[in-house]
């Protein structure tokens, strides 16, 4: 058996083989090269009994005639860096023959006489792989491998262009350090799913759930230590982040890009909570890549308004046509194809890239943090003992945002819209609290107290749109209908009446981490 330890990335462009040896002649890596043709098939019984159990077999054969069959059992992926159990064995037909596998790998309730009966072949996938196996300064040796083919069922097809950095050898910062390399000319991103997942994506048809930031919860439990629920954390944001990157370049919108954006929000913002605990340099560097991004992004919530301004069937479309030129105003500020081709440039890109390595090595490296903090705790001047679990904080973490918004945002004052919208992010930073630690409660108990804030935050959403409005109002050269000025200045105030009274059922509702 081999533990397969490999990084997948889906690649864009031409001649990627030949910039491939370029940069690594130009880097004076010392690597030899082959090119093989390789055909698979894939197998399984017509109720998926190998992938209900989270296994896959495929038999392949290579240009000069030797056949091989695979199985590989259950592992794990965290941002593109695939780990799995992998057995391999010589085959004299392109039939597999489970008999010949170590009877341990299978699970007990497995009858493998009655399984081997039922296999039939699911797809196929038949790709070109240039493999270059490389030696670092180190003595590590990885297999670098470009894929470039299809994958066919009986009626589709998809597209393999995908690069695979495998260990064979040494250190797993290398495998790092090499894909660090490739970044600097390859436009990438992470392949969070293996040739067999696509395969039988492609058979099924099966699509991976939306995310809404939202509702999103991390799947965080009170027995875990302080570095526990941060690694498991950043893991799954990592993993949200890059399933919401799939999805956008599947069908570009505007609402998927605000996930991406509140996704990396989410990340950063476990940053900021576990910032007394962090112990590795790439805390920062990571939160300096995400603010980049997100500064790349900010344009996102005002094309966002736009949309909702000037979309036919929507809310305040009616309205905003008392005013021919306010109309092709903002038509003119809408979203363009050319801006969504830019973010794809973006998300294939180093800056991008970079950021997703660095997220992935920090939890992979297994001691990002401390149960004890590095310097004061952040919700106690006592000193924490080493062995603090979770719950020992993650109330305190939600009640210093309650208080944040409370002494911002007293009951007893009534605030302007202006004030809602200054506040907004202390909002947004409490519903993020409640995004990493939620799981830790009643699920029921957490979306009564949570219901209430969420109708805030997307009020207050609300008021930016009309406050963007009202802008472009009072920066117009004509004069604008009073039927207009009328309505907007009647719907802000309804909509601040409605927004006050959240904020008071609110404040008045018990926390659910006190109950």
């Amino acid at each position: 058996m081999d533990t397969e330890i490999e990084l997948k990335y889906l690649v864009l462009g031409d001649n990627i083989s030949a910039v491939i040896s370029k940069l690594l002649n130009l880097r004076q890596f010392s690597f030899s090269k082959k090119i093989k043709h390789l055909s698979n098939c894939y197998f399984d019984t017509p109720d998926l009994q190998l992938r209900k159990a989270d296994i896959g077999l495929r038999v392949r054969k290579n240009a000069d005639g030797d056949i091989e069959q695979t199985i590989k059992t259950s592992g794990t992926t965290i941002g593109g860096l695939h780990q799995r159990p992998e057995y391999n064995i010589a085959l004299q037909d392109e039939m597999p023959d489970l008999s010949l596998f170590d009877s341990s790998i299978w699970p007990a309730h497995v009858n493998l006489v009655s399984l081997q009966q039922q296999l039939t072949p699911l797809f196929n996938t038949d790709f070109t792989r240039t493999a270059w196996l490389i030696t670092g300064a180190d003595n590590s040796q990885i297999e670098l491998a470009f894929d470039q083919g299809k994958i066919c069922s009986s009626q589709k097809t998809d597209t393999i262009c995908e690069i695979e950095l495998e260990l064979v050898s040494g250190n797993t910062a290398a495998l790092f350090s090499l894909a660090q390399t490739l970044m600097t000319e390859l436009a990438l991103r992470p392949g969070t799913q293996s040739k067999a997942a696509r395969g039988y994506g492609l058979v099924f048809g099966y699509t991976q759930p939306h995310i809404s930031s939202a509702n999103s919860v991390l799947p965080l439990h009170s027995s875990m230590s302080v570095q526990q629920s941060f690694n498991k954390g950043f893991a799954e944001c990592l993993a949200q982040l890059q399933q919401l990157v799939s999805q956008f370049v599947e069908h570009q919108t505007l609402s998927l890009l605000k996930e991406i954006s509140d996704s990396l929000a989410m990340a950063r913002h476990g940053l900021w909570l576990y910032k007394d605990y962090l112990t590795s340099p790439k805390a920062e560097s990571i939160r300096l890549k995400i603010k980049a991004i997100l500064t790349e992004l900010a344009w996102v919530e005002t094309a966002k308004q736009i949309k909702q301004l000037t979309t036919q069937k929507g809310n305040y479309r009616k309205k905003i046509e008392y005013s021919e030129s306010l109309l092709a105003t903002l038509k003119d500020e809408k979203l363009q194809p050319q801006d969504f081709d830019q973010v794809l440039v973006l998300l294939h890109g180093e800056q991008f890239n970079l950021l997703q390595l660095e997220m992935l090595e920090l939890v992979y490296s297994g001691d990002s943090c401390v149960n004890a903090p590095c310097a004061k705790a952040p919700c106690s001047n006592d000193s924490v003992d080493r062995q603090t679990s979770l719950m020992d904080l993650a109330p305190s973490w939600l009640a210093i945002n309650l208080d944040n918004i409370k002494k911002s945002m007293p009951a007893n004052n009534p605030l302007t819209a202006k004030d809602y919208i200054d506040n907004h992010y202390l909002i947004i930073h409490s519903l993020l609290t409640g995004n990493w630690f939620g799981d830790l409660y009643d699920v029921d108990e957490r979306m009564d107290y949570r219901g209430p804030w969420l109708d805030i935050h997307f009020g207050i959403d609300e008021l930016e749109t009309l406050f963007l409005l009202k802008e472009h109002l009072h920066g117009s050269s004509e004069e604008m209908p009073q039927k207009l000025i009328l309505w907007l200045d009647d719907k802000m105030e309804n909509l601040l009446c409605a927004v006050e009274h959240c904020r008071k059922a609110a404040l008045n509702l018990s926390p659910y981490w006190l109950r």
